[in-house]
């Protein structure tokens, strides 16, 4: 590869990254609260809830946040005024990451931590790969997530599902208001 295609390869990495921060009009931080405040919620009820009721409790945050999710999506694209097929491209992209775990839990039959951790170690790659794309902060959010999740898996097993709320619910919630606040 010649300098000059290296040069053209990265112009173009740069328009990809310039036109994911544009369509999401600063829109990224808000998700980013939601689903904190989706894991704080879940992630604390299923430390302190009888196992009878956390399957429902999370299949209605699920269903609330991704009904949200979506009425944020089509929110930010109307109030940033550019139309784009950007956002179906990002719905693939966690839909591909979650249809994947479905698949792995199926697959090796996992126990509820174990379905914890691989789910928020999912969600952590996708967030350091979209980063990549969009905003490093959201890079560096992927990555403290996956740190913190292992952490807690391993140091304090008993109180994981706590752990998880309060850590990467509040890591979310904050990263998601300061970039709100960046980019808004």
């Amino acid at each position: 590869m010649d300098q000059h295609q290296a040069m053209d390869d990265l112009k173009a990495i740069r328009q990809i990254m310039g036109r994911v921060r544009r369509t999401s009009g600063g829109g990224g931080g808000w998700f980013m609260v939601l689903w904190g405040v989706i894991l704080l919620i879940g992630f604390s009820g299923s430390q302190f809830l009888s196992d009878v009721y956390v399957g429902g409790m999370w299949a209605v945050l699920n269903v609330s946040g991704m009904a949200i999710s979506v009425w944020l999506g089509i929110r930010m694209g109307r109030r940033s005024g550019i139309s784009s097929p950007i956002w179906r491209s990002i719905l693939l992209w966690w839909l591909s990451l979650g249809t994947f775990d479905v698949l792995l839990v199926w697959l090796f039959r996992l126990g509820d931590h174990d379905i914890a951790l691989l789910s928020i170690l999912t969600v952590a790659l996708g967030y350091v790969l979209f980063g990549l794309f969009s905003h490093w902060i959201i890079s560096a959010v992927g990555a403290l997530m996956a740190l913190l999740a292992v952490g807690a898996m391993l140091l304090i097993p008993n109180y994981f599902s706590l752990a998880i709320g309060v850590l990467i619910g509040g890591l979310l919630i904050g990263s998601g208001l300061w970039l709100v606040r960046e980019e808004g």
